[in-house]
């Protein structure tokens, strides 16, 4: 009967029983104690933070670096270069891209056509590109950069043999050429691009390869500048002695400017990494044609020396992908190709003009195309 009684004393407990009985809980499981039978025993609660363990630390899923915090961990090993620069030798090929017409055709048959700017074919040529930036620690950086791709030439040639003669295309083809037995085109190219980019960085661990995917965001702005001379030379009445030369030049200038955006990803693990950038402007395009006094096979100057400007709407696309072996912690050797466009150029060959009127060669030809695709070699160093 005394247990009963025990019970019914439980129940008539004032309100402050059950905090008691918490606190008591509470304690029991903070507070360390021995045990025996079939209870175990509660282990302690160490409330110090493990070390941290960056190199070897795993993680559960990836790690996106966010405006300078980390989403799932409070530090992790990641890319910790705040400056980089590169520099690369070019190699590239060049697609004419220039309207096809005749430049040279046969005497007394125009549609003969012995030679067209299609026939000027261009060869790999040389140049080099550079970069340098930096790189904030709330992963915002910035970059400027360069590339030149110098001595395009391309060139066409063709003969004839008395009494079938060449000369320029009528109407003042008729005029300028007598009898000619050989003719020359030549076709050289310059081009220039500057840049300067801010970006944002986002980049992921990746457990599998133990390696980083770092990705750039970029915007910027652009300059292209592109030169262009061509001619044709046309050779008659050659003896011994003496040969006479009938020249036609012009030359073109291209200043295009704009925004661009695009980006660059990175894949690194241990010494390799791979790099792919595309980027994409708009650029606004002056431009300006001029050509060089018309002198006929007799000395007799049949066209004075005339100009034209304009301008353009160009789009630009510029992409590379490369891949870099890493030789110290700093230097890094890279390889690569290139594919770039350029749309909306004046093109020196689409300048001729073969019309014998006053305002023959005022005139400019826009919309032409430039096209080069082609390998990179260099070194890179990232500190």
């Amino acid at each position: 009967m005394r247990f009963q009684r025990i019970q019914v004393q439980e129940r008539k407990r004032p309100v402050c029983g059950p905090l008691v009985g918490g606190l008591a809980l509470l304690l029991a499981v903070l507070i360390p104690t021995s045990s025996s039978g079939q209870d175990a025993a509660v282990p302690p609660i160490d409330l110090t933070p493990p070390p941290l363990v960056v190199e070897t630390m795993p993680l559960s899923g990836p790690v996106v670096i966010d405006g300078g915090s980390l989403t799932g961990l409070s530090q992790v090993a990641m890319p910790r270069w705040t400056h980089y620069a590169l520099t690369d030798a070019l190699s590239w090929g060049r697609d004419n891209q220039t309207i096809n017409r005749p430049l040279i055709v046969a005497v007394g048959n125009p549609s003969d056509v012995r030679l067209a700017t299609s026939d000027l074919q261009f060869p790999f040529s040389e140049g080099v590109r550079a970069f340098y930036g930096g790189r904030n620690p709330d992963l915002r950086g910035w970059e400027i950069g360069y590339f030149g791709l110098y001595g395009q030439f391309a060139d066409a040639v063709t003969t004839s043999i008395p009494p079938d003669y060449l000369q320029f295309p009528p109407p003042i083809g008729n005029i300028l050429t007598a009898d000619a037995e050989s003719a020359v085109v030549t076709y050289a190219s310059t081009v220039n691009s500057a840049e300067i980019n801010v970006f944002r960085t986002w980049t992921e661990r990746l457990d599998r390869t133990g390696g980083w995917l770092t990705v750039d965001w970029l915007a910027g702005f652009r300059y292209i500048g592109l030169e262009e001379d061509s001619s044709i030379v046309t050779e008659c009445c050659v003896t011994p002695t003496s040969s006479i030369l009938t020249p036609y030049r012009v030359r073109t200038r291209n200043n295009a400017f704009g925004a661009q955006i695009g980006a660059r990803g990175r894949l690194t693990w241990e010494r390799w990494a791979f790099e792919s950038w595309a980027k994409a402007g708009i650029l606004g395009n002056a431009q300006k044609q001029i050509q060089d006094p018309l002198i006929d096979y007799t000395g007799f100057e049949q066209r004075a020396a005339r100009s034209a400007v304009g301008s353009e709407i160009s789009l630009v696309a510029d992409i590379n992908l490369s891949a870099i072996y890493r030789l110290t912690d700093i230097w890094g050797i890279r390889a690569g190709y290139n594919l770039f466009w350029l749309t909306g150029a004046a093109l020196a060959p689409d300048q001729f003009d073969f019309a014998n009127t006053t305002t023959a060669g005022t005139g400019l030809v826009s919309g032409g195309g430039l096209f080069m695709h082609g390998a990179n070699l260099g070194l890179e160093a990232r500190w």
